[in-house]
């Protein structure tokens, strides 16, 4: 796990290093429009039926709002871990994400490796991040996805929040192509399973477009990451890690003793 964490750091620097950026894009470009933000009909959810928990980072950018409308056409949720310097261009897109009825965490101020810094550092990326959602719309506490999926003893000791990493890596930061991206999390995905993507690749709106409808068609009722976790009778609790949580049968085992 550890060297795919670092294959995945270099593969995400040498996206930063590029500069790519959606300041050229205005609001009807990136498909910000009344479909991304009519949000979900708030079915309640039934902890027997098989759940997934896709999860989008390094956002928000200029493919957000297309994501978005994905989820919102199939009545679905979703998590978006956000980056502060991404928070700091388009703030707008944190309450556009939470009106569509889906989740937004923390993913840090600047996107560094907390296992490498200092314990100042790790506070001010995690909890300087946190108050620019605060302020942006994202209320309380937040859920943080460590940059890279790395965390040590310390990380967990300073971090007074869950941690979410994944079970399925869908591979789309190193692949940047739609059918490698769905191939991998069909391959992988299982009921009780956090799925690692990104929304700031075009291949991976296109990815979605086929995934969503492909999970529904499978049984899958797609959740965030909180209510993936509420609904199989898991707490998460602060400063500890987590990647998956029960299936439906393994719920329901507990349940009966």
């Amino acid at each position: 796990m550890l060297a795919v964490d670092h294959e995945l750091l270099r593969a995400e620097q040498e996206t930063e290093d590029r500069g790519e950026s959606d300041d050229d894009f205005d609001d009807e470009e990136i498909g910000i429009n009344e479909t991304a933000s009519k949000g979900k009909n708030n079915n309640p959810i039934d902890p027997s039926q098989k759940l997934v928990a896709l999860t989008f980072d390094d956002g928000p950018s200029m493919y957000t709002a297309k994501i978005l409308e994905v989820l919102t056409e199939y009545d679905s949720s979703a998590t978006f871990f956000m980056v502060g310097y991404n928070i700091e261009k388009h703030p707008e897109r944190v309450k556009m994400v939470l009106d569509a009825g889906c989740e937004v965490g923390n993913h840090t101020s600047n996107h560094k490796d907390l296992s490498d810094i200092s314990r100042r550092s790790v506070e001010s990326e995690v909890y300087d991040n946190e108050k620019l959602l605060n302020d942006a719309g994202a209320e309380g506490e937040l859920l943080l996805r460590p940059p890279y999926g790395l965390t040590n003893d310390t990380v967990k000791s300073i971090v007074k929040r869950p941690m979410i990493n994944w079970s399925v890596d869908s591979r789309d930061w190193k692949t940047k192509d739609a059918a490698s991206t769905v191939k991998e999390v069909k391959k992988n995905v299982m009921d009780g399973r956090v799925v690692l993507m990104h929304d700031i690749y075009a291949s991976t709106v296109e990815a979605v477009k086929e995934l969503v409808p492909w999970l529904i068609e499978e049984g899958y009722r797609l959740v965030t990451v909180s209510e993936l976790y509420d609904a199989r009778g898991e707490e998460l609790k602060d400063g500890h890690v987590y990647r998956y949580t029960y299936t439906a049968q393994e719920c329901a085992q507990r349940q009966a003793g």
